[in-house]
């Protein structure tokens, strides 16, 4: 049984540390190089993006385990990755804990991988070979937030979005395709990478038009577990969203990447019950499921993908 930590509090770092002491058995990272991979999607937009305490109180954990070289590692999409590691408070995280940062759309090895097109080839993309090394320990931290396309934007999808050359990330959600691409390259790209220990921040969440355009949520609370589609289902469940809706996370779950089952996820801390809060679901994202639900198709050339 899988073990996810739920942890609800008035400091956002000190749930987070709280949460990862309640797994901290199960953290092992048996000498390998940790990497912590942030959520900035837009560098203008700090609702958007991870905030730096949330790594704080990752960064202290690792040191405290005596951890001494640390990685901060992103890829925007919206302006570039060293704006947002200037403007979010990055650079003086690094120089108080020692950090490498590492812009993951600057120049450095790729590994080139494939996914579906609308034209029923494959086209590729590159993945940053910091994100695929496996002698790296990949941590994904991001805050609960919805998506207009997919439902939930949560460990695994900043991950994988994040790892993705910037000039690449758009042949993931071809407009002319709808959703159902994006949720299959999801799933494909994670199949080239790894996640060794998820954390979500949801001390203030994002609801609505996420993962840019949402409203703040006053959740005060955090997430912790090293099976990353166990924390994404946790996670799912807390912002009140059906599961059964999120298909890239149930494509990982059928196919063994992780335990997306409840009665198989052992929730230490708070119960999913008492924390649980219903965030509105982006509009976009809903007509979609209800039209398919209905056995009809939105006319993609009115609402893209």
């Amino acid at each position: 049984m899988g073990k996810v930590a739920l942890v609800k509090g008035d400091d956002r770092k000190a749930n987070i540390r709280q949460a990862l002491e309640l797994i901290s058995d199960d953290i092992d990272l048996k000498g390998r190089h940790p990497v912590i991979k942030v959520n900035f999607v837009c560098t203008y937009t700090p609702l958007s993006s991870t905030h730096p305490d949330a790594v704080r109180a990752i960064v202290e954990f690792l040191k405290d385990r005596g951890e001494k070289d640390v990685s901060v590692a992103e890829g925007a999409t919206v302006g570039t990755t060293s704006r947002g590691f200037r403007e979010y408070g990055y650079h003086s995280l690094a120089k108080d804990y020692d950090l490498e940062l590492i812009d993951l759309n600057a120049p450095e090895s790729w590994k080139q991988v494939y996914i579906i097109h609308p034209d029923m080839k494959p086209h590729p993309v590159r993945l940053a070979q910091t994100m695929v090394d496996p002698n790296n320990y990949i941590i994904s931290v991001t805050r609960l937030k919805s998506h207009l396309q997919v439902g939930v934007t949560l460990t695994a999808k900043n991950v994988i979005m994040g790892a993705i050359m910037v000039n690449d990330k758009v042949r993931m959600h071809p407009s002319e395709a709808g959703n159902r691409v994006l949720d299959y390259n999801l799933f494909t790209v994670m199949q080239h990478l790894h996640i060794d220990l998820g954390v979500l921040d949801g001390f203030e969440g994002m609801e609505g038009n996420g993962p840019l355009k949402g409203e703040p949520v006053d959740h005060r609370l955090a997430i912790a577990g090293t099976d990353y589609v166990g924390v994404d289902r946790v996670g799912t469940e807390v912002m009140g969203a059906d599961f059964d809706d999120i298909r890239y996370l149930n494509y990982l779950w059928d196919w063994g990447f992780g335990e997306g089952g409840l009665s198989k996820i052992e929730v230490v801390g708070e119960t999913i019950e008492g924390c649980r809060r219903q965030y509105k679901m982006a509009p976009r994202f809903l007509k979609m499921r209800r039209q398919e639900r209905k056995g009809q198709y939105l006319d993609l050339a009115v609402y893209g993908g």
